[in-house]
């Protein structure tokens, strides 16, 4: 248990090095026990101390998963300075202005990154410059760090000095930079023993999403502090996960929804593979009831929704035992808050709404950002004195206490048609469940007298065929009603995602309106 003012590597270093010569991390053919991790994080943070870093002085992260992308996060925060972590996913000039917000002192780059780092370095002014591995571009870190003697356990610095930077977009030029410190991280180690297993060995934890984004990083740090071995995908490969699912008799994985999706989809997923398998984890956006189901089918009873942003980490939690193909409106539902977690659905005045009515959710826990870096004004948009963070999600609850995310406030469309707004979420899911539609995503595009036309773009199972858009017209409006009806349809091979595997219907939006000319 983490003391008030104990730094919460600590903890995690006492788990690593509880395990001895037992693996921690397995990556590809790579085994690392539990000792050398352990080592490694003190050798690390002993090469960052080398560098004249003090505490709080930004570290930044431009990495591909990898063993000591992990380490490296544990040793930046052992020393007391603040995580900055820098996704692929953005072009150089959001990269750009990141950096340069975010003040780093140093960039740790992947050698893969090279070309782009040194695009960024050569605009953004950068005292530390190093390389995660050999590189034409600057001084190796590991190599430096290799022959290093690793500080000691009681060198960590105050846990009131853990800091970290997530990057969740923005527009080049002011990016917005969520700050979460170390009650963060305590909440994760005291969550830690929820998702310790019965047993006490042969825990075996999948990661298959990015180590910068909060989903990797959260459930890396839970993964070892509940006694899992972390196994890594450097990069998502449906064919390769399910590979690494049976070969290291995995027993919980954490995927964003589409990764689940490319799953189901790869012939090799087949019922009855995985019997070690207890707990499969999806996050990142709503899923389809009918995908749901058939995930059910295909891996068995194991499916764990998790809500959560960025900015509050977990919200809300469906679990295995809580989807029900028996009851299909469960599959409907992002559960019920998380321990710890208080939620309330507000109106446009910002007052309760009742139950089984849709309303903003608002939410506040120990996870709640504390803010967004140096941005005081968006800030108070989204964070209260009383710690309410306003999601912008629009979900309703039910009597049981049960929430189901309706859309996200930009993203209703408003037809004028009625007083009633077009949510969204609701069609996308019903489209998703007809035959031959893969997928499905609706937005509003702009009509007469300022108002909104529903268009759906639909990709298809078959890409070869053409959907038969009177029927699905025929059928939303028999289930949904007239309101819903769209007014023009589109079809595409693949739906833009977001860096954490969310349909971006913001970029979707702009390409029609871009094609309308």
């Amino acid at each position: 248990m983490v003391t008030v003012g104990e730094n919460y590597t600590v903890s995690v270093l006492r788990r690593l090095s509880a395990r001895g010569d037992g693996d921690a991390i397995v990556a590809g053919e790579r085994r690392i026990s539990g000792a050398e991790a352990a080592a490694t994080v003190l050798r690390f943070a002993a090469a960052l101390r080398s560098r004249g870093l003090a505490e709080g002085d930004g570290v930044a992260l431009f990495v591909e998963n990898s063993p000591e992308a992990l380490l490296l996060q544990l040793a930046v925060h052992f020393t007391g300075c603040r995580l900055v972590f820098v996704p692929p996913e953005p072009g150089n000039a959001e990269l750009e202005a990141l950096v340069r917000r975010a003040d780093v002192k140093m960039l740790l780059f992947d050698p893969v990154f090279a070309q782009r780092t040194r695009q960024i370095a050569g605009r953004v002014g950068i005292p530390h410059l190093l390389g995660v591995g050999p590189s034409s571009t600057a001084e190796d870190f590991l190599a430096s760090a290799s022959g290093r003697t690793g500080l000691s356990p009681d060198e960590a610095a105050d846990g009131r000095s853990v800091a970290t930077l997530l990057y969740t977009g923005g527009t080049t030029g002011l990016p917005k930079l969520v700050v979460h410190r170390s009650g963060y991280y305590d909440t994760y180690v005291r969550a830690a023993s929820a998702y310790a297993d019965d047993a006490s060995d042969g825990l075996v934890l999948l990661v298959c999403t990015l180590v910068t984004h909060t989903s990797g990083h959260g459930t890396f740090l839970v993964g070892l502090l509940s006694g899992h071995t972390v196994v890594l995908l450097r990069s998502f490969d449906a064919g390769t996960a399910l590979s690494v699912m049976e070969r290291e008799r995995v027993t919980r994985v954490i995927v964003v929804t589409p990764m689940l999706y490319e799953l189901l989809d790869h012939p090799d997923c087949v019922p009855g593979r995985f019997p070690a398998l207890t707990t499969l984890h999806y996050t990142g956006a709503a899923a389809s009831p009918a995908r749901l189901e058939q995930a059910i089918e295909r891996f068995g009873p194991v499916l764990d929704q998790i809500y959560g942003a960025s900015e509050n980490a977990l919200v809300t939690q469906l679990t295995s035992q809580e989807h029900d193909p028996g009851r299909p409106e469960s599959l409907t539902s992002c559960g019920r808050p998380g321990p710890g977690v208080e939620v309330e659905l507000r109106d446009e005045d910002g007052k309760p709404v009742p139950v089984g009515h849709p309303g903003e959710l608002y939410v506040r826990s120990g996870t709640v950002m504390e803010g967004y870096w140096q941005d005081p004004e968006r800030t108070a948009e989204v964070l209260d004195d009383e710690g309410w963070f306003r999601s912008g999600d629009i979900a309703r609850a039910d009597e049981n206490g049960y929430l189901y995310l309706v859309d996200r406030a930009r993203d209703i469309i408003v037809t004028g048609a009625t007083a009633d707004n077009v949510y969204s979420r609701l069609l996308d899911d019903f489209l998703a469940a007809q035959p031959g539609v893969r997928e499905a995503a609706t937005v509003g595009l702009p009509g007469a007298d300022d108002q909104e036309t529903v268009h759906v773009v639909l990709v298809p199972e078959d890409p070869a065929g053409t959907p038969d858009l009177p029927g699905l017209t025929r059928a939303i409006t028999e289930a949904l009603g007239t309101l819903y009806t769209p007014a023009s349809y589109s079809v595409a091979d693949s739906l833009p995602r977001t860096t954490v595997g969310k349909t971006d219907k913001k970029a979707l939006r702009a390409a029609l309106l871009a094609s309308r000319g």
